[in-house]
């Protein structure tokens, strides 16, 4: 309370000061700034609402509290409780700044629009993120596999937060362009409706009316929303676990048997299924693809300076297709067979194991790599062939990253393999401790096999005289690398092959 005070006390003085040089002309408030600044304080009290809504939630013994209550009655006192926690604190300091704004700059009117903007905005950030909550509350009592996952607004809020740092305060978007882009999100028309009475600040009419029509609609329709969610929430029968790990056959009838039967052996196809099924019930791969975040801007941060997708973007993209693969499928091979590993190294030759662990992660990641460059392709200069010869490197960068964090996996020994908490989900797994710096290696690898796409897509300085020495037109010097390429990764892929199988054959327990 006593910061509070402080706060409406500072910020009501503030807001005087500055309707007196706004009245007097001495002063132009930065409208765009105060946008941007509104997006972020509606992620903030999106996010705010998201937690507090699950602590709230957690902490009540709904089969006792039904017996008393109806749920609708049960779930409107959640909102108030959230809504108390979350909104109710903003509104003295805002009424405050409203108070004052008005008083210096002579306009009652702006005291009325102030407070308006202030509650309608604060009411449908702390809603909607009670919303979101509880659905995804709702999604993950009504499936074992989201069960699994927590902490949700925290990964959510590290990706945005890590995108807007690279893309605006350190990448190719200029602040003013973000400014004038984040003008027509919702949440900056609020800031329009907040000045309406400010004659003299430039304003659009049309986005504070249509904030006050998003606050008259949202709030029934997220009220409504809420109770509904709610009482499913508390009511609706929970999905056994029992239902995911049902036991599954890895040989037989099924989808890969139908698609794969005939042209690929039954000891690959069986590992390649086993792997699948492993994934699935423990998606340790999947979660590793959030390292690939630091490497993201090698895809995008080109396609924003260019203003179109340059083929460097392009070959940035299977170069993360083909390492994100690796870390998926290969990196952790020994943790991935822990629990069973006497049984897997007795009863498969290290030639079926390796070509299973790369058949399964060509198949799941090979065909999203060359629809996405060939879809990316579209927005840039790249010719057809060029884009379709680009697509099937990609599947080859796939095999060859795979098969090297093979045969890196495999070096782990036994004793270090540790059962380590996954963060954000309360799954267990094994890893290897230290396995970081064999991902390091994965990377390095890859990205020297890559060398001369790179260089002939990233430096113009090295392929217009390749080009010109050799008489030929650029998109044959780009395919000429790209084979280059691909050759470079199959010479790789050899080596690490055989390197794998003889330490999977020869590995050894205590």
């Amino acid at each position: 309370m006593i910061t509070l005070i402080v706060l409406s006390i500072g910020g009501g003085t503030g807001a005087y000061l500055i309707g007196k040089l706004i009245a007097r002309g001495d002063f132009t408030l930065p409208v765009s700034a105060i946008q941007t600044a509104a997006v972020a304080g509606f992620i903030t009290f999106l996010s705010l609402g998201i937690q507090r809504t699950s602590s709230v939630n957690e902490r009540l013994d709904t089969g006792y509290l039904l017996t008393t209550v109806g749920a609708h009655e049960a779930a409107l006192g959640l909102v108030f409780t959230v809504y108390r926690q979350v909104a109710v604190p903003v509104f003295l300091p805002a009424l405050a700044v409203a108070v004052g704004l008005a008083l210096g700059s002579q306009t009652p009117a702006t005291a009325v629009t102030v407070g308006v903007a202030v509650v309608g905005f604060v009411t449908l950030a702390a809603l909607l993120g009670v919303v979101l909550s509880l659905a995804t509350k709702l999604a993950t009592s009504r499936s074992p596999r989201l069960r699994r996952y927590k902490n949700y607004t925290y990964v959510l809020t590290f990706i945005l937060g890590f995108l807007i740092w690279i893309t605006i305060l350190q990448g190719p978007l200029s602040n003013q362009g973000a400014c004038d882009w984040l003008q027509v999100v919702p949440p900056g028309w609020f800031v329009d409706l907040a000045l309406f009475g400010l004659t003299d600040v430039p304003t659009e009419p049309a986005r504070g009316l249509s904030a006050l029509g998003v606050t008259v609609v949202g709030f029934p329709v997220l009220m409504g929303t809420t109770i509904a969610l709610t009482e499913r929430v508390w009511t609706a029968d929970r999905v056994s676990g029992s239902v995911l790990h049902r036991s599954r056959s890895l040989v037989g009838t099924g989808l890969a048997e139908w698609l794969f039967a005939g042209w690929v052996s039954r000891p690959v196809l069986t590992v390649a299924r086993k792997r699948w099924l492993q994934e699935r019930r423990v998606p340790i791969g999947l979660l590793f693809q959030g390292y690939l975040l630091m490497l993201a801007p090698l895809v995008f941060l080109p396609i924003f300076a260019a203003g179109e997708v340059p083929g460097v973007a392009l070959v940035g993209l299977v170069f993360l297709s083909a390492v994100g693969t690796a870390l998926a499928f290969g990196a952790e091979l020994v943790g991935t067979e822990y629990a069973s590993l006497p049984m897997t190294l007795t009863s498969v030759s290290g030639r079926h194991f390796i070509r299973g662990t790369v058949f399964a992660g060509i198949t799941i990641s090979g065909p999203f790599t060359l629809l996405v460059v060939l879809l990316l392709g579209l927005g840039s200069p790249l010719v057809g062939v060029e884009l379709l010869v680009l697509g099937v490197v990609g599947i080859v960068l796939i095999a060859c990253s795979v098969v090297v964090s093979a045969m890196l996996g495999l070096d782990a020994p036994y004793y270090a393999i540790r059962a380590e908490a996954i963060p954000f989900t309360d799954i267990t797994a094994y890893t290897e401790s230290g396995g970081v710096f064999k991902w390091g290696k994965v990377f390095a690898v890859v990205g020297l096999v890559c060398i001369p796409a790179y260089m002939v897509y990233g430096a113009r300085f090295v392929g217009g005289p390749v080009a010109t020495a050799l008489g030929a037109s650029m998109p044959v010097v780009r395919i000429g690398a790209l084979i280059v390429t691909s050759l470079f990764a199959i010479a790789v892929a050899a080596l690490a092959y055989r390197r794998a199988v003889a330490r999977f054959n020869e590995y050894t327990l205590p």
